[in-house]
């Protein structure tokens, strides 16, 4: 399959070392810095497996569409992703989102309807240039966004799992981008916030306890707006944290790095979401603010 993956960071190279080991046509579009190192050293991948792949890498969107564009950049850089790579969306080109946060796909649909939503436990860390490390194996669940099916969807997953990426279809793919970001409300705010690897959200009662009211909380606020959980987010987020209890969130890595967060589309959304239909989400409006503090904080010269 030919496949671009427009943003080459952690999980995106990560994805994108995985399909290209398989055979598969990959092209990484991403910054100058990793362009550079794959182009000239190859992809690596440490953790769980240790291999190096040699796909292309460009800081462009080549002009010849593709099978498929996987969108894994910061959900703050969707818009500008897809209008640069307007070029090369044919009108067979599939898109599919799996970022952090809600309302990612949305933006998508402006560009071509089809559209998959799709969420993802496995864990990465970019560890330098052309480097990344696999911190947690989980699962990939993907479907057309915002519900359905259509045979292309099941094609994807056979390459996904044919690459080692274990991959569920699902006609409810709304309900999976829900509770993601439930599990990622919970684990990228408490986890950022005290700076502990994920396991410790679950090993620590007190801690454990706080989850499940911050899950608890985003749960309602979904209810109350239709959407039906195939998984309910408090077992997704056990099993999150099982596979990827030694990794630190990556919320986390990127205050550590002086970047900007995805709060805004994870802890931001939930409360926005709730403000428009007049409930209230304290829980997350706290830690939002807690990390947009910490992201100002720990800012180059802040």
């Amino acid at each position: 399959m030919k496949v671009y993956v427009l943003g080459a960071g952690s999980i995106g190279s990560l994805f994108g070392a995985l399909l290209g080991r398989a055979g598969n046509d990959v092209t990484l579009i991403g910054r100058k810095e990793q362009v550079r190192a794959v182009n000239e050293n190859g992809l690596h991948v440490s953790g769980f497996e240790e291999f190096t792949v040699y796909p292309e890498a460009s800081l462009y969107a080549p002009d010849e569409p593709p099978q498929l564009l996987i969108l894994a950049t910061k959900s703050y850089s969707t818009k500008t992703a897809l209008e640069c790579a307007r070029n090369c969306i044919g009108p067979d080109t599939w898109i599919l989102s799996i970022q952090n946060g809600l309302g990612n796909e949305e933006l998508a649909l402006k560009v071509t309807p089809n559209v998959m939503g799709g969420i993802t436990t496995n864990g990465a860390m970019l560890v330098e240039w052309g480097h990344v490390r696999w911190t947690g194996k989980g699962i990939t669940v993907i479907g057309r966004y915002p519900s359905g099916n259509d045979p292309f969807v099941g094609k994807v997953a056979e390459v996904f799992n044919a690459s080692g990426l274990e991959t569920h279809v699902t006609e409810n793919v709304n309900g999976w981008k829900w509770a993601k970001a439930i599990v990622n409300s919970v684990i990228n705010g408490l986890g950022t916030v005290l700076e502990v690897k994920n396991g410790a959200l679950k090993d620590d009662p007190h801690l454990e306890a706080i989850s499940i009211e911050i899950a608890r909380e985003g749960c309602i606020v979904a209810q109350q707006l239709g959407v039906q959980f195939e998984m309910h987010p408090l077992e997704l987020l056990w099993d999150t944290i099982e596979r990827t209890r030694e990794n630190y969130n990556s919320t986390l890595q990127d205050i550590r790095r002086g970047k900007r967060t995805e709060v805004d589309y994870i802890h931001g959304k939930i409360v926005e979401y709730a403000h428009s239909i007049g409930l209230e989400a304290p829980r997350n409006e706290l830690l939002w603010a807690l990390i947009k503090a910490k992201e100002n904080l720990n800012k180059p010269g802040g």
